[in-house]
């Protein structure tokens, strides 16, 4: 027993930087998921939608405001090139723009608070990882969301539910502090993003289509549908996240395996596998959960597992996301991230007008089964290709 032990404990020091981001990534994400099916308990699915909505739209324009910084901080920072105080600086001053704009069309001050708490985030956790400053990672990851859950649910249950959206701000003064820390340690030079101009566009190309699948989608299904229907969609995506956090934590241990040409195929497979069983198991346990938790979405339960199943194709197409990632097929990765957010967005307009809840849970599925083919399909056509390199 002692023997194992040691084993263990080898293991979790040789890789305590993968550790400490995939602790920080779990445990977040587990707190926020339940977070959000608890507030879904206590609010009906008007309340629900109208909150997913007002973070839809912060989320959104904060990558607007936002000049590909994460992606772009995480290896400028690693290079040590000192870009992050123009990088905040020119953010921040998009932000405001942004702010005024979204606080001129909702009429609410508590979307622009989100929006900056959004903005200091993406700006602050890729510094960590830059610099190899897991610990700080772990830190900052953990704090800032047991911050939020808990301003967020005091202030609910003094103001309603549009405290939720001023508790999920509440980040913002954490990460405030190291915003203002990266001014006074190093100097604006506008001169790094000339240099740096054709990677950050890629970026930021990347980042605009990675969130019309995160936010906009959300956004549209509004003046459609309604917030009911969002509040219903909603709900099924945090299923499909609780779903997605194994896989999500697999994706950062392979991720550096396909980079350094080992495919790490068996702990894919496994990781399909799981998935797939989860996928099943929770399509036949969602009509037992829905009606404990609240009642009023007991209409939404075919939609909701129709969303939690799409963790099957979700898990098959990050496991070829990690691998064309890992190779640098940077056209590969911007394809399929835009073909995932134009076919939600076009079958969530189309189906949705058709079908209501029910036409935009299938296009969830659907945009996820086509994003899965369209990485199979290239697999096949790079996967020589590839298999040269690495030899």
């Amino acid at each position: 027993m002692n023997k194992i032990t040691e084993k263990i404990k080898k293991i979790v020091e040789s890789n305590r930087n993968l550790t400490n981001v995939a602790s920080g990534d779990f445990i977040s994400n587990v707190v926020g998921a339940l977070f959000w099916l608890y507030i879904a308990v206590l609010l009906t699915p008007e309340e629900y939608g109208e909150v997913s909505f007002l973070v839809s739209v912060a989320a959104f324009a904060s990558t607007l405001s936002m000049v590909g910084a994460y992606n772009s901080i995480v290896v400028l920072t690693s290079k040590n090139v000192k870009i992050q105080a123009t990088i905040n600086f020119i953010s921040s001053c998009v932000g405001i723009v942004s702010g005024i704009i979204v606080f001129s069309i909702v009429d609410k001050i508590e979307v622009g608070l989100l929006i900056f708490a959004y903005i200091f985030t993406n700006l602050v956790i890729p510094e960590f990882i830059g610099k190899k400053d897991y610990s700080g990672y772990f830190r900052f990851s953990i704090i800032a969301k047991v911050l939020s859950v808990v301003s967020s649910l005091v202030l609910f249950y003094f103001i309603g539910h549009i405290g939720i959206v001023i508790g999920l701000s509440t980040p913002l003064f954490l990460y405030g502090i190291k915003i203002f820390q990266s001014f006074r340690s190093m100097k604006i030079d506008f001169r790094l993003i000339k240099e740096n101009y054709r990677f950050m566009a890629s970026n930021y190309l990347l980042n605009i289509s990675d969130s019309v699948s995160g936010s906009l989608d959300k956004i549209i299904i509004v003046p459609i549908l309604g917030f009911a229907v969002l509040g219903s969609y909603q709900l099924g995506l945090q299923f499909f996240g609780i779903l997605m956090v194994v896989p999500g934590i697999v994706y950062k241990i392979t991720l550096p395996d396909d980079a350094r040409g080992n495919p790490n195929s068996k702990l894919k497979f496994i990781t399909i596998s799981f998935s797939t069983i989860i996928g099943i198991v929770s399509f036949f346990v969602i009509p037992i959960i829905i009606p404990i938790l609240n009642s009023a979405y007991n209409d939404s339960i075919l939609p909701i597992q129709i969303i939690a199943i799409s963790v099957i194709p979700g898990t098959v197409a990050s496991m070829y996301w990690s691998k064309f990632v890992g190779h640098e097929k940077n056209r590969v990765m911007l394809g399929g991230s835009g073909l995932y957010g134009g076919s939600l967005i076009i079958l969530i307009i189309f189906l949705g007008q058709n079908f209501e809840e029910l036409g935009v849970a299938l296009g969830f599925l659907i945009s996820h089964s086509l994003t899965m083919l369209y990485f199979i399909f290239c697999n096949y056509f790079f996967g020589k290709e590839i298999g040269e390199k690495n030899e």
